[in-house]
Parts: C-alpha cells; sequence; structure tokens
C-alpha cells in the first residue's frame, strides 16, 4: 500500500523552550495538499521544552510524533537523525528545521515538494532564510545566502540548480530550508564512509553527497529564519572558537577534510571546485597563523589581494604584534557584549 505521508519533519531540539513554539507553529501552519507528519527528537533538555512539546503532542497526536530521550544522546556521539529519526520516518521526503529556528512561508512544504515531484534528478531541494542574532536583541542582521563576501559570485539572485562543487562553493546554507528524497539518505545512513562518520559536522558532508545524486535547487526566497548566537548551538560554540587560534585552526582543518573526503568519494568529479573551496579555509588558516608569506603565494595570491587595509593591518598586528591585537580583540569583545546587553 502507497504510503499517504508525503513530508516527514525532522525537528531536533535540545533546550529550546523560548523557541521551540515557534517551529512546531510553522509546521502546523503549512498548507499543503498532501500530509506530513511532525517528528520531535527532544534529547533531554533541562528546560521546559518537553513540557512545550507534550501540550503540542496532546493537541496534534495524529501529526505530531515527539521522542522524549532521559538521556542526552548527543553527549555519546549518537547521531540522532540516523539513530531515532530516519528509521520511524514515512514520508517520501524528509524536510528539516532544528527547534530554535522556524519556517515563515505556509507554501514553503507545497513549493519545494511540487518542485521535486516534477524534477526526479533534483535530490535536494533549498532556499534562503534572513538571520536574527540572538546576541544582538533579535534583531534581522542579513540574509543568510550569501553567508560570507566570498560566496556572493556564487549567488546568483534568483532561483538556480547547483551541482555538488557549486553547492561546496556557496557553502554554509540554511539547514531549515533542506529538503530530500528519504530513500537517497536512507541509503547513505546504511553504510556511511568513514570521512561522514568521523566529520566535525553532520550537515555539510551529507549536503555534499545528496546533491552529487542528482542536483541541488535553489529557491530564491526567504522562507524560514534562522537563529544565530543561541545558548549552546554551533554558531555560539563556533564564535567562541573563533577567539582560540589553536580551536580555530582544528574546526578549519576538519572542514578541509570534509571536502577531501567528499572529492574521493565523489571520484574528483568536482576536484576543481572543491579545491576552490579548500583555498578559502587554508586562507583563513594562514590568516590566523600569520603566515603572510604563504598568502602571497601564487595560489592565494587573488584572496591576498582582496584583503582591505584593515584586513592586511590584522594579520600583521596578529604576528609581529600579538599582544598589541589581542588587547584589540578583548576590546572589540568587551563593547560587543555591552551592546548586546543595552539591546535586550
Amino acid at each position: 500500500m502507497q504510503n499517504d505521508i508525503m513530508v516527514s519533519i525532522d525537528c531536533i531540539t535540545y533546550n529550546h523552550e523560548k523557541y521551540i513554539a515557534d517551529a512546531i507553529e510553522s509546521f502546523l501552519m503549512q498548507k499543503t495538499n498532501f500530509k506530513i507528519e511532525i517528528l520531535i527528537h527532544d534529547d533531554s533538555s533541562t528546560d521546559g521544552t518537553s513540557e512545550i512539546i507534550k501540550k503540542y503532542e496532546q493537541l496534534y497526536p495524529n501529526i505530531i510524533k515527539p521522542i522524549y530521550q532521559k538521556e542526552n544522546q548527543h553527549s555519546k556521539g549518537i547521531n540522532v537523525t540516523i539513530k531515532y529519526q530516519l528509521p520511524r520516518a514515512r514520508g517520501k521526503y524528509i524536510a528539516v528545521c532544528e527547534g530554535d529556528d522556524y519556517w515563515i512561508d505556509p507554501y514553503k512544504l507545497q513549493k519545494q515538494v511540487d518542485y521535486l515531484e516534477k524534477n526526479k534528478n533534483c535530490s535536494l531541494c533549498f532556499h534562503n532564510a534572513e538571520v536574527i542574532d540572538v546576541a544582538n536583541g533579535n534583531k534581522i542582521v542579513k540574509k543568510h545566502i550569501p553567508w560570507a563576501p566570498f560566496n556572493e559570485k556564487y549567488y546568483y539572485q534568483k532561483n538556480a540548480k547547483y551541482n555538488a562543487g557549486e553547492l561546496a562553493l556557496l557553502d554554509f546554507i540554511p539547514t531549515a530550508s533542506l529538503i530530500f528524497p528519504r530513500n537517497l539518505v536512507t541509503e547513505i545512513s546504511k553504510n556511511p564512509p568513514d570521512w561522514i562518520t568521523k566529520a566535525i559536522v553532520g550537515d555539510a558532508p551529507t549536503r555534499l553527497v545528496l546533491a552529487s545524486y542528482g542536483y541541488a535547487y535553489f529557491f530564491d526566497e526567504v522562507m524560514s529564519i534562522y537563529r544565530t548566537n543561541v545558548e549552546g548551538s554551533s554558531t555560539e560554540r563556533a564564535n567562541i572558537e573563533n577567539q582560540n587560534p589553536n580551536q580555530l585552526i582544528h574546526r578549519l582543518k576538519g572542514h578541509i577534510e570534509i571536502l577531501d573526503g567528499f572529492n574521493e568519494f565523489s571520484h574528483y568529479k568536482y576536484a576543481n571546485q572543491l579545491d576552490e573551496a579548500k583555498k578559502v579555509l587554508e586562507v583563513n588558516m594562514l590568516r590566523v597563523e600569520g603566515k603572510i608569506k604563504e598568502l602571497k603565494s601564487k595560489r592565494y595570491k587573488s584572496f591576498y589581494n582582496q584583503f582591505n587595509t584593515k584586513e592586511r593591518l590584522k594579520i600583521y598586528l596578529s604576528l609581529y604584534a600579538p599582544k598589541t591585537y589581542k588587547k584589540l580583540v578583548d576590546i572589540k569583545s568587551v563593547s560587543q557584549n555591552l551592546l548586546s546587553e543595552k539591546n535586550k
């Protein structure tokens, strides 16, 4: 008998008491001509997250299917999506939205599913989002895509197809925008290669592999909100790591390993594009290490020439006057914290 669930929403949450209701309401507001299910995994939250989920579960028992963990699974190194979410998903497609993000377009799922149904070679669909900085008074600070100046030339300001290599160059895309065929990600999860299981993050390698099965399609519409600097989130951890050169270098090397692993996995089909994406990470490493001579080498010269006077001064100070550079970084950090408190 054909499965009558078209989309399974994969929502992983932990200590999102302030945000989880927004996420659930955004799922429930979706206007579709097909059935959905909402699979929520609460990873043993210590705040009021589970109580909020239970209230919604009582109201929508046929749609909302939660798991309430008694022990935190993520801290044990367990991939929650692979172990708990995928095995119980019944939908033809998986849509992702973590508990601190939410959707703002009631037709988001319908638009994406319509495209996927008409274009069978599309193996991943995503869209743009707005970024809200929780540490800065919940202000909208920018669009998610493009995330950084380097990514701008790969953002075409229109709906577009991306192969896996182009997706690597576009880099950081909104997790809450992703939707993909369940059978593909299930196939990946059955026997994931080492470079995926050991990856520093889970979403980046999955996106690349999914796109390599066909192509990724981008809707240039803002259909979700990405909250940044949420307590305990990846962006907060990244900001902390950015203040520690050793941790930052470790993270950059981890992302390089993902690109290298995918390059081998895809039989070097996207080698040129992946190498260009690697250069961005390598340049950031060299900046942190203050290796100006290498930054000026042929491989990175085009990047170095794009640095403005302020950026070049930072590199020189970090190398030749590290104490002065640290004082300036500390002053900037204090100023940002004061501004954040003022805007609360």
